[in-house]
Formats: structure tokens, C-alpha cells, sequence
């Protein structure tokens, strides 16, 4: 499965064909969610084959090949994530990064999800809980 279409162009927002980190970073931004742009800048690294600093459509789709999400820095994800820099992933801080990363590629509601990945029950994901919920998705 591909990305759904319109992501890529989602994150594009100069339309260059490539994803840089200012891309993501105004993307957010523009939102109203305030990010660390190191934490932008590992999750760029982590899509970015070929050493470039700019994801191309290409290594986009590669990074979600056959419905998984492929993040290897967890932490750096989590950060991006948790919009209110709180420490923990609420419901509709998981509905962000579904709507944002997982288009077609998460089944379910947030809601679900997130209890399915609560491991203490406390209705948020922590860091660890988070991480766990990644790796579940990249199966």
C-alpha cells in the first residue's frame, strides 16, 4: 500500500517535490503546535536515504511502504507528537499523527488505538507506550 495521495503533499508545502525540514516544520507550526526542530530534523534523517536533508516522494513512500510507519527515532516522533510538550500522547494528539502520517494505514479510531497501546490504563501514552504502539504499526 502507498501513501495516501495527498500526504506527501500535505508536508511538500513549496510543491519543490521534496519534504525538507522547514517544510515540516511550518507544516506543524501552522497547526499551532510549537516543535523542537532537532526532533524534526531525526525524523527527516530517519526517511532520508540518500543523505540529502530533503525527503524526495520516493523516499516518502518508502518510508511507508506496505502500511507500516517507519520511524526509527521513537523519541524524536514522540516529541513532534505531544503537542502540548506535556510528556504523554493524548487521544487527540494520536488523531494528529494518524491524520498527519497514518492516512489509510491505521485501522480504527484513535481511541481505540490508544487504549489497545495504554499499558497502565491512565488514557495516554508514554514515551515507552508510544514506542511499543511504532513497533506494532511497522509489523
Amino acid at each position: 500500500m502507498t501513501a495516501h495521495p495527498d500526504s506527501f503533499d500535505l508536508w511538500d508545502l513549496d510543491a519543490d517535490g521534496q519534504v525538507s525540514v522547514q517544510d515540516i516544520l511550518i507544516g506543524i507550526r501552522t497547526l499551532g503546535i510549537e516543535v523542537d526542530q532537532d526532533s524534526v530534523e531525526r525524523m527527516v534523517a530517519a526517511a532520508d536515504t540518500n543523505g540529502d536533508y530533503l525527503i524526495s516522494r520516493a523516499e516518502f513512500d518508502a518510508a511507508l511502504v506496505a502500511g507500516r510507519i517507519e520511524v526509527n527515532d521513537a523519541d524524536a516522533a514522540f516529541q513532534v507528537f505531544d503537542i502540548n510538550q506535556d510528556g504523554k500522547i493524548s487521544v487527540e494528539e494520536l488523531e494528529q499523527l494518524i491524520r498527519h502520517v497514518g492516512q489509510g494505514m491505521v485501522e480504527g479510531p484513535a481511541e481505540a488505538l490508544l487504549n489497545e497501546a495504554d499499558a497502565d490504563g491512565d488514557g495516554y501514552l508514554s514515551p515507552p507506550e508510544f514506542r511499543a504502539l511504532l513497533e506494532y504499526l511497522a509489523r
